[in-house]
Order: structure tokens, then sequence, then C-alpha cells
């Protein structure tokens, strides 16, 4: 029995006119609502604010990782502060 892996799953033929572009990623889309959510923490239940707080983390990794990929200059990417 073999493991399925992402190199060996079988891929399907789809035709270029049907593939369609993904919209340019936000970055500060990402930073605005991990500011929103830690904001929103502070008024919350202690419970539901760990949540937030994490989702709120979640998030900037998510926009780092989009900046280390981007290959963006430090000065240029939203976190310079």
């Amino acid at each position: 029995m073999a493991i399925a892996t992402l190199s060996n799953l079988p891929t399907t033929a789809v035709p270029d006119s049907t593939v369609t572009q993904q919209p340019e990623f936000d970055l500060s889309r990402l930073q605005r609502r991990a500011d929103f959510l830690r904001r929103l923490a502070c008024s919350v239940d202690p419970i539901l604010a760990t949540s937030y707080r994490r989702r709120a983390c979640e998030l900037e990794l998510e926009l780092w990782i989009h900046i280390v990929r981007s290959g963006l200059p430090p000065q240029d990417s939203p976190l310079a502060a």
C-alpha cells in the first residue's frame, strides 16, 4: 500500500481558458483584521479574547509569510513601523 503525497497525487488537466487569475493579495487587510481582533479582545470574555488574540497572531504570521515569499524589502512591508 502506497502513501499518497503531493508529489504522487494524480493531477487533472484544466484548459487555460477556465483557469482564473487569483486577485492581488491585500496585505494591509490582514494587518487591519489582526489589529481589530486585538482591540476587540480587550472587551470580550477572557476565553473568547484568547481565541481572538490567537487568530490575530495567525493572521500576522500569514502576512509575514506573504512578505517573505514576495521578496518585499523590509522598508516597503506593511509590518514596517
